[in-house]
């Protein structure tokens, strides 16, 4: 039976490789003649304890998040939502998942006009927000609205063009 094979090191600090009892190593170099004059450099430790000092300690520890520098704003509380600015952006979304029914025309128009009037409110009345949730709103409203309204004037034109009981008698003949 065989000896296992011995780790090896081709310099302090490299990987092992293995060879059988006998045979080089593979990838090991052949140890170089030491030249006259030549001392190798001593030896460090991988990590050297910083050296004693009287009366030092430690700094404190810190947490791992640093406080946030300050802004030099006061801080002031989150301004409330106009409840209109909520129903439009709402019907907003509505309007535009129901896109394939009869509601969100009306879905869609009431986020307009909950809209105009969300904003109206929140430019007389400065200590309520809102706005984005506003103009989000009548973004989605007058999106729906304007895909209806294109539905309706191609079909319209559809049947003015093609006819409108042209496509039963296609099937017929």
């Amino acid at each position: 039976m065989r000896p296992a094979p011995q780790p090896t090191q081709s310099h302090p600090g490299a990987a092992p490789t293995y060879a059988p009892p006998g045979y080089p190593a593979y990838g090991a170099q052949p140890a170089a003649a030491p030249q006259p004059g030549y001392a190798p450099p001593p030896a460090q430790p991988a990590y050297a304890a910083p050296p004693a000092q009287s009366g030092y300690a430690p700094p404190p520890a810190q947490s791992a998040y640093g406080a946030y520098p300050s802004s030099g704003y006061p801080a002031t509380a989150a301004r409330p939502a106009n409840p209109l600015a909520i129903a439009s952006l709402i019907c907003g979304i509505a309007g535009l998942v129901l896109v394939w029914a009869i509601i969100p025309v009306l879905a869609s128009i009431a986020a307009v006009v909950t809209g105009h009037m969300a904003l109206g409110q929140i430019k007389r009345q400065p200590e309520t927000g809102g706005r984005g949730l506003a103009i989000a709103g009548l973004i989605l409203g007058y999106a729906v609205v304007a895909i209806a309204a294109f539905t309706i004037v191609s079909t319209v034109i559809s049947f003015l063009f093609v006819g409108v009981f042209t496509l039963p008698f296609l099937f017929s003949s």
